[in-house]
């Protein structure tokens, strides 16, 4: 199968990295055709070569951020076009990082481009059932075209490293882990809580790795308090990540109160399930999908629920060690060209 892969796309964002990877394995033969985001003629030169493609190829696949592209290449191509709604443009500005209000004309504009997206698209991919339900609800959405492929894990980034760490007994710390952005999606001001919780047990520390809009608001949590258990990193290549989760002994997912919080399983739960790590995340109907209780830590989004899940793990090896192998083995489902396959027998119904 010969596509198209189309868009103002980061080839190295998780979603797309695992996606080019898994075809390319699958013997998925791929046109790129892309244009930088950061260009103020980025929609026109995308226009422009995909005119001087001719259709020569079996689909063109709208790769994340696929809204303005996918309506750019229903209006060009002859051949099928799919959107990845990895997320909702309109959703991720007002609901998750609230920078604008749901009646604003950028608002507006946002929900209509993101509308026209899935409703132009021949195919819909999402990541989770629950995120398929949620494009679903909109209006005059075709459900019948919406398919999830989950996000999966890049395995050649994300592994256990040779050397296992000291056992905790014999450590002077317990490290719990969490990297990715400040937003409300994530819930961080939640994990701050917990830390403040886990105060009087010296041998836990937290350490958090990125930034983001609510970057401010989390360190003031910090310094508030005084925590002394808390150390912040900025943001780390996704290259470098591997090793910093190889040193915990606990990874944290998301745990926050937006709507799109309940509708995914996030990057950070398959890459610390990849490392071999006994993961908490917020027990959601998203995460249960292909998860179980025996693979990973399912808490309540409050801080009370994650302190005594990350206390619990603390204090019990056996329990730790049976998660990390068990989410180890599970993740595996997931890898480039499992996903790959995933999304080629789906494109295969509409290629002609």
């Amino acid at each position: 199968m010969k596509i198209c892969f189309f868009g103002i796309y980061d080839p190295s964002y998780s979603r797309n990295n695992i996606l080019l990877t898994g075809l390319a394995g699958a013997g998925a033969e791929i046109v790129h055709c892309r244009a930088e985001w950061r260009d103020p003629l980025r929609y026109f030169k995308l226009w422009k070569s995909l005119r001087t493609l001719r259709n020569n190829y079996d689909c063109i696949y709208a790769a994340y951020p696929s809204s303005v592209p996918a309506i750019i290449a229903r209006i060009i191509s002859r051949k099928p076009v799919i959107a990845d709604a990895f997320y909702s443009m309109y959703d991720a500005v007002v609901n998750d990082r609230r920078e604008i209000g749901r009646w604003r004309p950028r608002a507006l504009k946002l929900l209509l481009i993101d509308w026209l997206s899935v409703m132009l698209a021949h195919v819909v991919i999402t990541d989770t059932e629950e995120h398929k339900k949620y494009w679903s609800s909109w209006w005059l959405v075709n459900k019948k075209k919406i398919h999830p492929v989950y996000l999966g894990i890049n395995n050649q980034l994300f592994h256990p490293l040779p050397v296992s760490p000291l056992p905790v007994s014999q450590k002077d710390y317990f490290l719990v882990h969490f990297h990715g952005t400040y937003i409300p999606l994530q819930g961080v001001d939640k994990i701050i809580e917990a830390a403040r919780l886990c105060v009087f047990d010296q041998k836990i520390h937290f350490r958090l790795i990125g930034a983001g809009v609510d970057s401010e608001k989390v360190r003031k949590l910090v310094g508030r308090d005084s925590l002394s258990n808390v150390e912040f990193m900025g943001k780390v290549p996704l290259v470098g990540l591997n090793s910093y989760i190889n040193e915990a002994d606990v990874v944290l997912g998301i745990f926050g109160d937006t709507p799109k919080a309940r509708r995914v399983i996030p990057n950070k739960v398959y890459e610390g399930m990849a490392t071999k790590k006994a993961v908490i995340t917020m027990d959601t109907l998203a995460v249960r999908e292909i998860f179980s209780e025996t693979e990973l830590l399912l808490v309540q989004n409050n801080p009370r629920s994650i302190a005594d899940a990350i206390t619990m793990l603390s204090r019990n090896e056996s329990m730790r060690a049976s998660l990390a192998h068990n989410g180890f083995s599970a993740v595996q489902k997931y890898a480039p060209e499992s996903v790959a396959t995933s999304l080629i027998n789906i494109l295969s119904k509409y290629v002609k």
